[in-house]
C-alpha cells in the first residue's frame, strides 16, 4: 500500500512538473487581449498542429521573441482539446514554453475568427498586428510576409 501511495504521489508531482496550461480563448477574448495590452505593440498569432506552415515557423517565432523587445506576443492555438497535448509538445520543441498561450475554448469558432477579423475564415497561420493606438492589421501567411516585416520595422523605429 505504501509503495502504491508513493507511486501515485510521484505520478502526480511529475505530471504537474510538465503540466502546461492554455488559457481559454473564447468569445470576447480578442477584445480583452487588445485592451490588456493597450499602448504597446501586440502580436496575436493563431496556429494549429494540423497546419504544416504553422509548425515550420514556430521556431522562427521563438527566435523573434528572443531577439526583439518592446512587443507583446500571444499565441492562440486553434486546435480542439484532443490535440492540445500535441500542441504543447510543439510549443516545447520550438522553445516557446515561456510565451503567453491561449487555446480555443468555444465550439463556435466562426465567431472567434470574426472577432479577430470580420473577413477571416480560419485560414492559418493567421497573425493580428495590433498597434499601440489599437489599430489592427491582419495577415494570413508566414512570419516573413512583407507586411509583417514592415509593421515590425516601423514599430522598432528602423
Amino acid at each position: 500500500m505504501r509503495l502504491f501511495v508513493l507511486a501515485l504521489a510521484f505520478a502526480l508531482v511529475s505530471g504537474a512538473a510538465v503540466a502546461f496550461d492554455f488559457k481559454p480563448y473564447g468569445r470576447g477574448a480578442f477584445a480583452q487581449l487588445t485592451k490588456a495590452h493597450a499602448g504597446r505593440p501586440l502580436i496575436v498569432h493563431f496556429w494549429s498542429v494540423t497546419c504544416p506552415p504553422c509548425l515550420v515557423e514556430l521556431p522562427q517565432w521563438a527566435k523573434f521573441a528572443a531577439e526583439k523587445k518592446g512587443f507583446d506576443l500571444v499565441f492562440v492555438n486553434t486546435d480542439s482539446d484532443e490535440d492540445r497535448a500535441r500542441a504543447q509538445a510543439r510549443i516545447e520543441k520550438a522553445g516557446l514554453s515561456d510565451a503567453d498561450h491561449y487555446g480555443f475554448a468555444d465550439d463556435f469558432v466562426e465567431k472567434l475568427y470574426f472577432e479577430a477579423d470580420n473577413t477571416w475564415r480560419g485560414e492559418l497561420p493567421f497573425t493580428a498586428l495590433v498597434a499601440p493606438d489599437g489599430g489592427v492589421v491582419t495577415v494570413t501567411g508566414a512570419i516573413d510576409d512583407p507586411l509583417i516585416v514592415a509593421w515590425l520595422e516601423k514599430r522598432a523605429g528602423k
